[in-house]
């Protein structure tokens, strides 16, 4: 499959990503917003918790990049870092091994949608397991992305409301 690069995020995008940073700063919100792109994290941590600690979708090429749904709702909203940075530009994943401070693989990979455009990064921690090596929790990581890529139809899509 070849990948395409989304080169202009539109405006919506850029402002549902800074109002949800908004919202989720504030000391009053503490609710996940209601967006198809939280729903599918909700879902997707939920169906695979026994390999993911935590997970982030980051939507966004270049300086308009921003976590838009996240496991840890505080994490919404902030600002694509190097992780997000460099696995976009470099179409790899960007990997932190488990510490005694962070026990978990700290994977972010280049996001796409089912079409194959570039479309962001998502950030997942996998949870370390005895026996597994490197490159088994990078192939399970992989796996976890194509699955997730697959239920996602466009960028645009992830930031449509939800009825929950």
């Amino acid at each position: 499959m070849t990948s395409r690069l989304l080169v202009v995020t539109s405006a919506s995008i850029i402002l549902v990503a800074a109002s949800l940073a908004a919202q989720t700063k504030s000391k009053t919100t503490t609710v996940a917003p209601k967006i198809f792109a939280q729903e599918l994290v909700t879902q997707f941590t939920s169906q695979h918790n026994d390999d993911l600690e935590a997970l982030e979708l980051a939507i966004g090429t270049g300086r308009s990049c921003r976590t838009v749904a996240a496991t840890h709702i505080e994490d919404i909203g902030e600002k694509c870092d190097k992780d997000e940075m460099t696995a976009m530009r470099k179409n790899e994943p960007f990997v932190e091994a488990p510490t005694k401070d962070d026990p978990v693989y700290d994977i972010t990979q280049p996001l796409h949608d089912s079409a194959g455009t570039l479309i962001g990064a998502v950030g997942m921690d996998l949870k370390p397991r005895k026996g597994r090596h490197r490159a088994a929790i990078l192939a399970r990581a992989r796996d976890l992305l194509r699955e997730l890529e697959r239920q996602i139809p466009s960028a645009e899509r992830l930031m449509e409301p939800t009825a929950r």
